[in-house]
């Protein structure tokens, strides 16, 4: 019973839309190559895959349980013509790849602009999201790779972390003239502000954090005072420059609001090292345009880290003296905030 490859995703597509006319539109075929492809796959099968409706098509039990071991078939076929075509040298034409919104910020000014350039007639698709979104958008192969935290993807079999970048050290930011700027603030008044992040960081992340302030990783800082969740890091910027709200970020991402004093490091130590990550589809091999943005990447991580340790020697410089960097969750009167 030979099984045509094609009528199963024309099946799968049904499903999915639940219209003949919406799924035929969806796969860019006429709605009736697309009625007799359902009955082309009933009959080759020899059983009722969907019950017709007034206004569509739903799968029967059995066609449930059909079009679910019939994906996972189609999705090993579409690997199995991918590593052809890679290994023919034919798949150069588009290139998909995820970015959290940490590392968006910081290697993609860098790395996007000289790899199109070099590669004009490659269309490269860019998206910026979360991790759990990024990851199933993977797991569909609807991306070539993923960049980002790779703690949040840990632990799923179908995603392959293959390579792990050096670690970002983080820092504390908040506005000029902020509360924490004063002599006499200490590391735990950072829990009478709310704490503004790009996307959800995970605990393992915020640990050192967490730890120096006294708070379980389990709650985080979103007690006592609610976290700020924004899209992006600019929006992030602008939040804490105009408010109370503090941010951890690295040094590098804040180069220009630091220049323009609208931030300032505060208690000047490192409360965070996230490590970014490659990460791809399991037994699914990079493209060879994949290949070459990765190295862009690389190079705009190695320039990222070193520029943060010419800033972060720089601002050490101009410490206060007599301060002694970190020496600020000692035990003392915590300071009282205005409001």
């Amino acid at each position: 019973m030979p099984i045509d490859l094609r009528l199963i995703r024309h099946a799968a597509a049904l499903a999915e839309h639940g219209s003949f006319s919406r799924a035929a539109d969806a796969l860019g075929i006429a709605q009736p190559t697309l009625s007799r492809s359902i009955r082309d796959l009933e009959a080759t099968v020899g059983l009722p895959l969907f019950s017709r409706l007034r206004h569509g098509a739903e799968p029967t039990d059995f066609g449930y349980l059909f079009l679910q071991q019939a994906a996972a078939v189609s999705a090993q076929v579409s690997d199995l013509e991918r590593e052809v075509a890679l290994a023919k040298g034919l798949h150069k034409g588009e290139l998909a790849i995820g970015f959290g919104p940490y590392a968006a910020e910081l290697l993609l000014p860098h790395a996007l602009p000289r790899f199109v350039s070099a590669h004009p007639a490659l269309r490269v698709r860019i998206q910026v999201d979360s991790l759990e979104v990024l990851g199933r958008a993977l797991r569909q192969r609807a991306l070539d790779l993923v960049v980002g935290e790779s703690t949040i993807l840990q632990g799923d079999e179908s995603i392959d972390i293959f390579e792990t970048l050096e670690p970002i050290k983080a820092y504390l930011f908040a506005r000029a003239g902020h509360p924490l700027t004063a002599a006499n603030a200490a590391l735990r008044d950072v829990l009478d502000f709310p704490l503004v992040q790009v996307s959800r960081l995970p605990p393992r992340a915020l640990k050192p954090f967490l730890e120096a302030l006294g708070a379980s990783s389990t709650v985080g800082l979103t007690r006592p005072v609610p976290a700020i969740e924004c899209p992006t890091v600019p929006l992030a910027v602008a939040t804490i420059a105009r408010s109370d709200a503090v941010m951890l970020a690295t040094l590098g991402m804040m180069t220009r609001a630091l220049a323009l004093r609208r931030v300032v490091p505060i208690f000047y130590q490192s409360w965070m090292r996230t490590s970014w990550a490659f990460m791809k589809l399991r037994h699914r091999s990079p493209s060879p345009a994949a290949i070459e943005f990765l190295a862009a990447l690389r190079a705009a991580h190695a320039a990222s880290v070193a520029k943060d340790a010419v800033l972060e020697n720089r601002w050490r410089a101009h410490l206060r003296p007599g301060t002694v960097p970190g020496n600020v969750a000692a035990p003392g009167k915590r300071h009282k905030p205005s409001r």
